[in-house]
This record gives C-alpha cells, structure tokens and sequence, in this order.
C-alpha cells in the first residue's frame, strides 16, 4: 500500500528559489570542461572528496571552505567537492542523507531536503569547487542536474536498467562503480551499457541518449565470503584497463580509497592513496569531513561510514600532489 504525505514541489520551483545565475552557469561551464578535458588529458589527477553523505548544510559548507583552501595548493590536483545528497544502505535502514532528513525518520520532508541541498551545491559552486553526487534516486535526478558536475552510479545501482539509462545521457564526468562483490567484469559491463546509446521511458516520455562519453568505472573493493577485499592493486587496475580497451572503451579507472578497499576502517585511506598512485589509477575517491568517528557525537562526523578527519585529509591530498605523475 502507497500512502501520499503530499506533493513535492518541481524542480523549475527549486531552479527559481535557489537559482544557478547566468555567471554561475558560467563558472560551472568552465569547471565542468576542465573536467571533462582532464578526463582525457589526465594531466591532473582527478580527486572526488568529502562526507560519506551530506548532513547539516552550516557544516558542509565549513567543510567546502577548508577543502577549497587546500584544493588552491594543490596544483596537481583536479578536486571535486562530494556532496552526497542521498545514501543507500544494505539492508535499507539508516541515515539517508541530507535529502531526506537530518536526525531522524520523522523529520522526513523532501521539499525541505531539496532546499538544503541545493543551499550547499551553490555555496561549493560559489568557491569554484565542482560537485559530485550520486545517482541514487532517479526521480531527484532532475532536482539537481544543472548543479552537479560529476555523477557516480553507485555499487548497488550499477547494474540496474534505469541508472543505466539515465547515466547514458549525460554530458558530464561519470562514475560507475563495481557490484558489492567487487566484481571488475561486471563494472566493466555496466559502463558499456552506460557508453552506448538507450532508448527508454522517462518522466512520461520516450526518450532517446546518445551514450555518455564522459564514463568510467570506479574500483570499490567487495566482499567475498563475508571477508572485504581490495581491489585497486597494480594487477587489478592493469585488468580492468584491459578489460576497457578490448572493449573499446576509455581506460579511465579511479580508485575509490574507502569502503571494501579499506576493510571500512577510514584511516586506512591514507595507505591507499600511495597503492592507488602506484598502481596507474587516473583519479581516486576520498571519504573524509571535520573529524573522525572517534568524536561520535559531534557536529563534522560522519553520519554513514567514518571518514578521515580533515587535518589528514590536508596531508592526504598534498602526498598525492607532490607524488602525482601525468601518464603523459
């Protein structure tokens, strides 16, 4: 049984209340294209960092603003500010990002959620950070596609027709990340789908992609019988390289640094970002906000899976400047 609690407001409501002005259009235009050149070029290595989720927006934004400081320094570096609006769990209870609520289940209202997180994209926006978002519920795709930069297909989503569908059809950046079992040929899959052309119903329409250009798989980790393993070493990258070019796909990996390649244990990141750099990935993901796990009730913790505090995330980012090296 469906039980309406009321409508949701649409998104040309959101775009007039919380605008992307004609020159912040602009600068967005001119951070996606850097991206996507990058993509290419990988002249720079390209960084996705922040929350596991987003939470309060007055904290986020403290956050943005230290991230952007470091980000000037890093000359190397290409940093997308991640601001997950929105998280899956698996077993589906827990805390779902700032989307829906901020303390509990009954606090739910996605009119507001929306509101917040549009609120904390145009404040990265605004620093000059690009933003990245999951893809996780594709009715609220519409409610922020003309501020976010980087999209990612999360593990659980990878392989489901309609994510696919819509990540088809993007024109910027796009992440595609491995199944739970940290299965490379399976992601390997997915962004085949997702790099040609799809014909599927949306929003009431029929419509029609051309295949996102822009796509790439993300290394994630598994967990195999109820043990995590790593999948960013030299061996598994050269594999999926492999695995893309045979395909006739572009060989971008990035290397997500947490999750199941870290055992869920943040600090272990740190470790990562060194194996990520010698095994020829292209860019890497960084889970990390204010403080540690350790400081649980807190303000600036991760709500989700813990994150690096951000005095290591400050030394995280400048060991991968100094030590990047364009393939080029």
């Amino acid at each position: 049984m469906f039980t309406s609690q009321g409508k949701i407001k649409s998104p040309d409501f959101y775009r007039k209340k919380f605008p992307l002005t004609a020159e912040l259009g602009g600068v967005k235009k001119i951070l996606d294209d850097r991206l996507r050149e990058n993509f290419i070029s990988r002249k720079k290595l390209t960084v996705v960092c922040g929350p596991c989720s987003a939470d309060y927006p007055d904290v986020v934004q403290i956050y943005l603003d230290k991230l952007k400081a470091v980000a000037d320094e890093c000359e190397n570096l290409l940093i997308v500010a991640r601001i997950y609006t929105s998280k899956p769990h698996s077993n589906g209870v827990g805390y779902k990002g700032a989307v829906f609520h901020l303390t509990s289940e009954a606090d739910v209202n996605l009119n507001d959620g929306i509101a917040r997180c549009r609120e904390m994209m145009l404040h990265a926006l605004n620093l000059g950070l690009p933003i990245a978002d999951e893809l996780l519920y594709p009715e609220l795709f519409e409610y922020f596609k003309d501020l976010v930069g980087y999209w990612f297909v999360g593990a659980r989503s990878s392989e489901d027709a309609l994510h696919r569908c819509i990540a088809s059809g993007l024109d910027v950046c796009c992440g595609i990340k491995n199944p739970p079992d940290g299965s490379v040929d399976r992601v390997v899959d997915s962004l085949y789908a997702v790099s040609n052309p799809c014909i599927f119903p949306y929003c009431g329409k029929q419509v029609v992609t051309d295949g996102c250009k822009f796509a790439h798989v993300v290394l994630r980790g598994g967990l195999r019988d109820g043990a995590f393993c790593s999948n960013i070493g030299r061996d598994d990258v050269l594999f999926a390289k492999k695995r893309l070019v045979s395909l006739g796909l572009n060989d971008f990996v990035m290397a997500d640094l947490n999750h199941a390649n870290s055992g869920k244990v943040a600090a272990n990141q740190i470790q990562n970002a060194q194996i990520a750099l010698n095994s020829g990935a292209d860019g890497v993901m960084i889970e990390s906000y204010l403080y540690a796990r350790s400081l649980s009730n807190t303000r600036g913790t991760s709500q989700t899976d813990d994150c690096l505090d951000f005095e290591s995330t400050e030394k995280v980012l400048k060991l991968l400047n100094e030590r990047w090296r364009s393939p080029s």
